[in-house]
């Protein structure tokens, strides 16, 4: 049996797996990024290609995994625990806004330097 209503842990359910469908396009973005600037093939590339490769899998599928549970279950929570996850979503989401608008920054300065 599935309940859900909407209430404030389905939505940041919902705010959360739709922020780990959008992280696929930015994860493999960021690891075009990498290879793309790197000629070399040295051990240390290919640990980090492989630390944001696994990254980029354990973001996604958390992200999706977290909200579905948040989205299905969210319902059995009291109004505290909900407002709670609440502020957890969205204390994530501003504190990944902050690292994704400074690398687009750093991303634009290294482009118009070329």
């Amino acid at each position: 049996m599935v309940n859900a209503s909407l209430n404030w842990a389905s939505i940041a359910g919902l705010v959360l797996a739709l922020l780990g469908l959008v992280s696929i396009p930015i994860s493999i973005g960021n690891i075009y990024f990498l290879l793309n600037r790197r000629a070399d093939n040295t051990s240390q590339i290919i640990l980090l290609s492989l630390y944001k490769i696994i990254l980029g899998i354990l973001r996604t599928g958390g992200f999706l995994l977290a909200g579905g549970i948040l989205f299905f279950q969210g319902w059995r929570l009291d109004p505290i625990l909900q407002f709670g996850q609440f502020l957890i979503v969205s204390l994530l989401i501003l504190e990944s806004a902050g690292t994704i608008f400074s690398d687009f920054i750093y991303w634009n300065k290294r482009k118009s330097n070329k």
